[in-house]
């Protein structure tokens, strides 16, 4: 119930209650041609004012919300908040009496001072009851303005979710007739230049080995095993050292046993593909290096590689952001890369 309170939010309260407090004092001076003194008004209309919060604020809040609704108790809690407030205007009359501050009309009995006294109490908590109904009415509305405001903005996420399904839905028909059609006449290739050149059918085969990985479909948690991308990247390797007629400069390594563990698909040859756009891969002096290793079940995967010189790096990172958004889905890892102007080394560690 503790709010941080604005001067504009207290606004329309002082203007109420000035209002309120000038409309009583004219209508019993209209009625009586009496005024009482400003002690007695500046007193009575505190302990009046605050009697109105109190019960609005307190006193409902705690015996009506949204956990219980414990009639007995607001009965209850509101005869006893005006038994406390009783005794506390009977106290502030005895402080005029020290004080010598008149008071009008004077009470002359104690029964006269009860009947007053509990007909004005009871007058502001009926006031701060009809407040507090408003308050409840104005936030009901707000949370059911709000729930709305909700619910059409889901509908609206749910409505572009689905178009980009349905987007997807017709890229996955579109991949799924082109890369058959372009297996189909690789196949077609190999066995027609099979019997003329060997070399040549076998990089269609690491072609269409490629291809038909980069289509193979993966299981149901998105994974395929560790040794098919392995495969992969090694037709990879094959394909473009053929292109080369052998000379490209890689050292290529795999140690540790695959058995058993998977990966999602196409993240090692992301890094491999950026090792051919930009490694110079002529150098025998510094070859590039493309390591795979396999601790139990933990994957380390590493790069190095000097860079060419006549290549604009500015392209670094494009895929490896692809790369770090599909792991960061799926595993706990670490990912060093040292990037400078010679050279270029990545470290994967993943626990897979």
């Amino acid at each position: 119930m503790t709010k941080n309170v604005r001067l504009s939010d207290l606004k329309p309260h002082i203007i109420f209650w000035a209002i309120f407090i000038t409309y009583e004092i004219v209508f019993i001076y209209c009625l009586v041609n009496r005024l009482s003194s400003l002690g007695d008004y500046v007193g009575s209309y505190f302990l009046n004012i605050g009697l109105f919060y109190f019960n609005a604020h307190f006193v409902f809040e705690w015996a009506i919300n949204e956990k219980r609704r414990n009639y007995f108790l607001l009965i209850l809690l509101i005869i006893l908040e005006i038994i406390a407030y009783l005794i506390v205007k009977r106290g502030l009359y005895y402080i005029y009496d020290i004080f010598k501050i008149p008071i009008s009309p004077p009470y002359t009995t104690i029964k006269a001072f009860f009947l007053q006294s509990v007909w004005r109490g009871v007058y502001f908590t009926l006031l701060s009851i009809g407040y507090w109904f408003a308050l409840s009415t104005l936030k009901s509305r707000k949370k059911i303005s709000d729930l709305e405001n909700i619910q059409l903005r889901n509908e609206l996420q749910n409505q572009v979710l689905e178009k980009s399904l349905l987007s997807a839905e017709n890229a996955y028909l579109k991949s799924q007739i082109n890369p058959h059609f372009l297996l189909n006449t690789l196949n077609f290739l190999y066995n027609s230049i099979a019997k003329f050149s060997e070399k040549t059918a076998d990089s269609i085969l690491l072609l269409s080995d490629i291809m038909r990985y980069a289509l193979t479909s993966t299981d149901a948690d998105g994974k395929v095993r560790l040794d098919q991308e392995i495969d992969n990247i090694e037709s990879f390797l094959k394909l473009n050292q053929a292109r080369f007629n052998q000379r490209l400069c890689i050292d290529y390594e795999t140690d540790g046993d695959t058995y058993g563990l998977r990966i999602i698909p196409l993240v090692l040859i992301t890094f491999v593909e950026n090792v051919f756009k930009y490694a110079d891969l002529l150098n025998s002096a510094s070859p590039a290096k493309i390591s795979i290793q396999i601790v139990g079940n933990t994957l380390i995967f590493s790069t190095y590689n000097l860079k060419r010189k006549s290549v604009q790096f500015d392209s670094h990172g494009i895929g490896i952001e692809n790369v770090k958004s599909r792991l960061d889905n799926y595993y706990q890892y670490e990912l060093i890369i040292d990037d400078n102007e010679s050279d270029y080394k990545l470290m994967l560690k993943v626990n897979l």
